[in-house]
This record gives structure tokens, C-alpha cells and sequence, in this order.
């Protein structure tokens, strides 16, 4: 009895003292688990406001910018002034009262601005008419704008122991003609106090203003005045914000001397300038470390007190949970060997049920596992025929375009020179029948043997046949430089770099080229096919002009093939073939080519495998099934559009191109 006595009371402090150590775990747990999302936002929160305050100082650095070169435009846009300068530029004798006039209005607009220091005015040769105020040195007179709307602001300079800066604003008269130029030198405390204020920066806070200037870190300012030698992480900071007009944060990882430090950069709009502001990490998060500290305390004290609760609750239960536990513990020894004898042969069982699972997870591994290889064997083999099409193809029309580059500058040469040559033969001919028309009205009577000669070959007849030969020679020639111009277009196809061109220009070319497949045969085989051109106002468009007209080529290809076949399966005499083709601005910067065939059209089967590599519906022989594939590429990976394809049975098939016009 004192035994089991002893063990019940061990007991019962044991139950107490884990429940109640469990209790304060948990507690501490959950506030722990709790508190740090929390201090990773009170962190966002303070780097927040230090971007909020770097913006601040941005935006008051503009509005100075805005200040300055808004008074520049004032004093050049006056218009007394303003007028005195065009009759300064005008005479070139009289200029002395133009002078004294312009001195007198720029005197009155440098009194009325207390920021501005100084006005230097040159004519529209860029001579010095007057310099008012403090003068701008000679070295800073190159600072200037030349047919410009805009003012340019200069970088800050020192004069006398002073920063200034200078804004040059262009002067134009009423026709918008440049009259002149104004250098305004105006001061910078106003800019040196947003610079050198660090209110709410705390101790370590610090702000630096400049710019990078020929490769190399020019500093106007800092909040501090430091001469010392700037730090790596400021350098690169003020680089982005001037070279890529890039904003955000910078962490700098603490070392053993220091807490660490947290860099804000931001590029201002109007000028290629940059601020900075650098703060140690300790003294940002100060506020943060303080709240977190404090709520840890309460966390602590409130779990102590709520464990210091459960003690006093769990002591009155402790005692009969232990009472009962004597009691189901017979009870329990019994239902144990019951259950053991269940768990023997339940155990059995899931063992059974375990080396089931494990081969129908093994058998389902395998399925999966076959699955995803033929999926990568699926994918493997699409690209490689994708890639199998682009060689083929590019390495057919990179031969076609060297081969047609080379025969249309063979064709060229000596078409220009017997082009060239037609219009003096026409000249000498026409010489040489004017001499002969002279003989014959000065020796109408010529000898017998001449009259003889030129019954024979019929002179008068020859005359006229000539000047007609000569002119269809000189049609001829003509036609031949243009097809000849139409080969050199269309063979740009191994231009790799982007080109603004005339998209119709690209179109008239093709359709050159297929000429003689738009002409009608005898009546056995297809009558003419007819071209329509609804051509929309198209800007010039970046693309890469050869492979967009191999697009083209490929299409209207299709088109003729389409026409011909349907005229041959129908069996009809004087079918016409017609095809359509519009062009249209859709958007501000998409345009739309429609090349619309009335050939057989394309089913539905047909159309759903279009545009895959190596399909085709014609004869073995006639087709590679590799141009709308290519075209495809061209058109959604090259230019970044979309070509779609809709077509109805016996009526129509329109192929639709829609690209950006700028691809950037």
C-alpha cells in the first residue's frame, strides 16, 4: 500500500510538471512561429520608408530641374528680346541699339529671378552679343543646343568657391527658326539643401548626389561633405541608376566591424543624375529589434503565467486520474493480450496487403515511367523534325538567294550597257536617216544600181520597221531590269538582321517572280489566274525581309497550286482563278496580310495538320510538306505574330499573316 502510494503521488508530479512544460512550449512555439512573418514585415516596412524618403528628395530635385529650365524657356521666349535678337541677326551695320536693347530686357529678366546669377547670349552664329550677372567662363560656352526645343541643364560647376549650374536654351522666332541661344547660370543652394537635409536618416544616414561621366564617378554633393574615398557598393549603385535608370536596394553583408549597411538608389527622369542614400542596417531595423525584444518579454512572461495556471488547475484532476489509472489498469492488461492476438493476425494480413501494394506500385511505376519516355521520344522527335525542316529549308533558299543574287548581276551588267547603248544607237540611226533623207531631196534622181538597192530593201518600209525595233528593244531591256529587280528583292533571304522595308515592295517582287504561272496555257490545260491588290497605307515595317518573302512565296505558291488543281479535277474550260491580296493597319502597331485563293479549299482533317513539318497533299514529287511549317516558324517565332489559315470546301482558302511593325 505505502508503494503503490509512493508511485501514485510520483506520478501525479510528473503529469503536472510535463503538462505544464508542454503548455509552455507550445506557447513559446507559436509565438515564435507567429512573430517572425511579423518581423519580416516590420522589416519591408522601414526599407519602405527609406525608398519613400529617397523618392521624396527625388521628386524635390525635379521640381528644381523643372524650375530652372522653366525660367530659361521665359527669358529665351520673351518677346521684346526676342525680337531685338532677329533684327541683331538680320544688320549687319547697325547693331549697337539692337545690343543695348536686348542688355536693357535680359537686365530686367535677371532682376526679377532671384536664382538666376548670370545670362550669356550668343546670335545664330553663336557669337557673344552680352554677357549680364556673374560671367560663364569660355570653356563652358560649347555647352549648348542647336535646333533643339528642349533646354539642356549642365552638370554642376564650381565659380568662385560657389556651385552653379547652367541651363542653354535655344531661341526661335515665330517660323521656328533658331535666332540665337541663352546660357542662364543659375544658383544651387536650394538643390544643396534637399541634398545636405538627412531629417529622419538618424545618425549613420547619408545622401550622395552625381552622376557617371566618361566611364568615370563624378560626386556633386553629400549630405556629409566626406572627402573620403567612396565604397565599392556606391559606385555601382550610382552606375545603375545613371547607366540603366535603375531603382531598389542594395544589401551590404555585415562584417566583423560592422552591423552591415542598406544602399537606396533612385535615377532622376529630367537629367542623367542619381541619388543615393546609405544607412546602417542596425539603425534602420532599430525600431523593429526594439518592438521585437518587448513582444519576446510579454511572450515569455505571459507563458510562464499560463503554465503557472495549468499547475494550479491540474493539481485537484491529477489526483483522481490517478485513482482511476489503478483501477483501468487490470482492465487494460486484459484488453492488451486481447489485442495482441488481433495485432498477430492483423499483422499478417497488412503484410499480405503490403507485398500487394508494393507490386501494383511497382507495376504502376513502370506504366508511369513508359509513359513519360514516349512523351520525351514524342518531344525528342517533333524537334528534330522541326529542326530537320529549318536546315532543309534554309539551306535550299540560302542557296537559291546566293544562286539569284549572282544571276540577276550577270543579267544586270549587260542589260544596263545595251539598255545604255539603245538610246544612242536610236540617236545614230536616226542621224543616218536624216543624211539619207538629205540625199533623196538633193539627188532625187540617184543612180540606177542605187534605185535598184533600195527597191530591194525596201528603204521606206525599213525606216519606219526600224525606229519600232528599236523602241521594243529599248520595252524589252526595261522588262529585263525589272525582273531583274524583282530577283535581287526576293533574294534577301540569308539576311539575318532586322530591316525596315516596304512590305509591299516584298509582295510585288514574289509576284514577279511567279508571273508565268498566272499567265493562261492552251485552253486543254487552265485560263490566266487573276491577281487583285487591295493594298492598305502600311508604314515600313521591322522584319527580316528575305525569309518574309519566302513566307509570301510559299503562300501564293499554294494559292496557284490550289487553282490549278481544282480547274483540273473539274474539269471545267474557263474556270477563272482568282487570288486575293489585301493588306491593312489593324492597330497602332500590328498589320495584316489576307492572300485569299478560290481553289478547292482545304477539310477539316486537312487543316488541323497544316502546319506540321513534312505534310503535304501533293503527288510524291511535287511537295517536301516543309513550306507553311517554315512559314509558321517565320511568322509567330521570328516576328512574334500569328498566321492562321481559313478555309471553307469548294470556296475559298485565306491565309491570314498579322505581324508587329515594330518588333523592339
Amino acid at each position: 500500500m505505502n508503494k503503490s502510494s509512493i508511485n501514485s503521488k510520483q506520478l501525479q508530479i510528473l503529469l503536472i510538471f510535463y503538462s505544464a512544460a508542454g503548455i509552455f512550449t507550445i506557447s513559446v512555439l507559436v509565438a515564435i512561429v507567429s512573430i517572425f512573418p511579423l518581423y519580416k514585415q516590420l522589416k519591408r516596412n522601414e526599407e519602405s520608408n527609406l525608398q519613400s524618403a529617397l523618392r521624396t528628395r527625388t521628386l524635390a530635385v525635379e521640381e528644381f530641374i523643372s524650375k530652372v529650365k522653366s525660367i530659361a524657356v521665359q527669358i529665351a521666349s520673351r518677346t521684346q528680346a526676342r525680337l531685338e535678337l532677329e533684327a541683331y541677326n538680320q544688320s549687319l551695320n547697325n547693331r549697337a541699339s539692337a545690343v543695348s536693347n536686348i542688355t536693357h530686357y535680359l537686365s530686367d529678366a535677371l532682376n526679377r529671378s532671384q536664382d538666376v546669377v548670370g545670362i550669356t547670349r550668343f546670335d545664330q552664329n553663336n557669337q557673344l552679343i552680352v554677357q549680364l550677372g556673374l560671367p560663364i567662363p569660355q570653356k563652358f560656352w560649347n555647352f549648348s543646343t542647336q535646333n533643339s526645343q528642349n533646354s539642356h541643364i549642365s552638370n554642376p560647376i564650381r565659380l568662385n568657391h560657389q556651385s552653379y549650374i547652367i541651363v542653354s536654351q535655344a531661341i526661335f522666332n515665330s517660323n521656328q527658326q533658331q535666332q540665337g541661344t541663352d546660357l542662364v547660370l543659375f544658383k544651387t543652394e536650394n538643390l544643396e539643401k534637399i541634398i545636405r537635409d538627412y531629417t529622419g536618416l538618424g545618425q549613420t544616414g547619408e545622401i550622395f548626389f552625381g552622376t557617371f561621366q566618361n566611364q568615370q564617378l563624378k560626386l556633386f554633393l553629400s549630405s556629409k561633405n566626406e572627402t573620403k574615398t567612396l565604397s565599392e557598393p556606391i559606385i555601382k549603385a550610382l552606375e545603375k541608376t545613371v547607366v540603366i535608370q535603375e531603382s531598389g536596394l542594395t544589401f551590404i553583408k555585415p562584417t566583423f566591424w560592422n552591423y552591415g549597411q542598406i544602399i537606396a538608389f533612385e535615377p532622376l527622369s529630367k537629367v542623367n543624375w542619381g541619388l543615393i542614400i546609405k544607412i546602417d542596417r542596425q539603425e534602420l531595423y532599430a525600431s523593429v529589434n526594439h518592438q521585437l525584444i518587448t513582444i519576446g518579454i510579454i511572450i515569455v512572461i505571459l507563458s510562464f503565467m499560463g503554465a503557472g495556471g495549468m499547475i494550479l488547475l491540474l493539481r485537484p484532476l491529477a489526483g483522481q486520474v490517478i485513482i482511476q489509472t489503478d483501477e483501468l489498469e487490470e482492465q487494460l492488461q486484459e484488453k492488451i493480450r486481447t489485442l495482441q492476438e488481433l495485432n498477430d493476425a492483423q499483422e499478417q494480413l497488412l503484410l499480405e496487403i503490403k507485398e500487394r501494394k508494393q507490386a501494383e506500385n511497382s507495376l504502376r511505376e513502370s506504366e508511369a515511367k513508359l509513359r513519360e519516355q514516349k512523351q520525351e521520344l514524342q518531344q525528342t522527335l517533333k524537334e528534330l523534325q522541326q529542326t530537320q525542316a529549318q536546315m532543309i529549308q534554309s539551306e535550299k533558299m540560302s542557296s537559291l538567294g546566293q544562286m539569284v543574287a549572282g544571276v540577276a548581276h550577270e543579267i544586270n551588267n549587260p542589260v544596263n550597257f545595251i539598255h545604255g547603248n539603245i538610246v544612242y544607237a536610236k540617236d545614230y540611226i536616226q542621224d543616218l536617216l536624216n543624211l539619207i533623207q538629205l540625199y533623196q531631196n538633193y539627188y532625187p534622181h540617184p543612180h540606177q544600181e542605187i534605185e535598184a538597192e533600195i527597191e530591194a530593201i525596201e528603204l521606206n518600209f525599213l525606216q519606219e520597221d526600224l525606229k519600232k525595233i528599236l523602241k521594243s528593244m529599248e520595252v524589252g531591256t526595261e522588262r529585263i531590269r525589272e525582273i531583274v529587280k524583282s530577283l535581287r528583292i526576293f533574294s534577301r533571304c540569308d539576311e539575318a538582321e532586322i530591316k525596315k522595308v516596304d512590305i509591299h515592295e516584298g509582295i510585288e517582287s514574289t509576284l514577279m517572280i511567279l508571273q508565268s504561272h498566272f499567265k493562261a496555257k492552251s485552253q486543254s490545260e487552265y485560263p490566266e489566274i487573276q491577281i487583285i491588290k487591295e493594298y492598305g497605307q502600311l508604314p515600313l515595317i521591322d522584319c527580316y525581309p528575305g525569309q518574309l518573302n519566302q513566307v509570301f512565296m510559299n503562300i501564293l505558291s499554294n494559292a496557284i497550286y490550289a487553282i490549278k488543281d481544282d480547274q483540273n479535277s473539274q474539269k471545267i474550260e474557263f474556270n477563272s482563278g482568282c487570288i486575293r491580296i489585301k493588306t491593312q493597319r489593324i492597330s497602332d502597331n500590328l498589320v495584316q496580310i489576307c492572300i485569299t485563293d478560290n481553289g478547292g479549299g482545304i477539310s477539316e482533317e486537312v487543316l488541323s495538320h497544316l502546319f506540321d513539318p513534312f505534310f503535304t497533299t501533293k503527288p510524291v514529287g511535287k511537295g517536301t510538306g516543309l513550306g507553311l511549317s517554315i512559314s509558321y516558324q517565320i511568322i509567330v517565332e521570328k516576328h512574334k505574330g500569328k498566321l492562321e489559315c481559313h478555309s471553307r470546301k469548294e470556296k475559298y482558302t485565306e491565309f491570314m499573316i498579322t505581324i508587329p511593325i515594330n518588333l523592339s
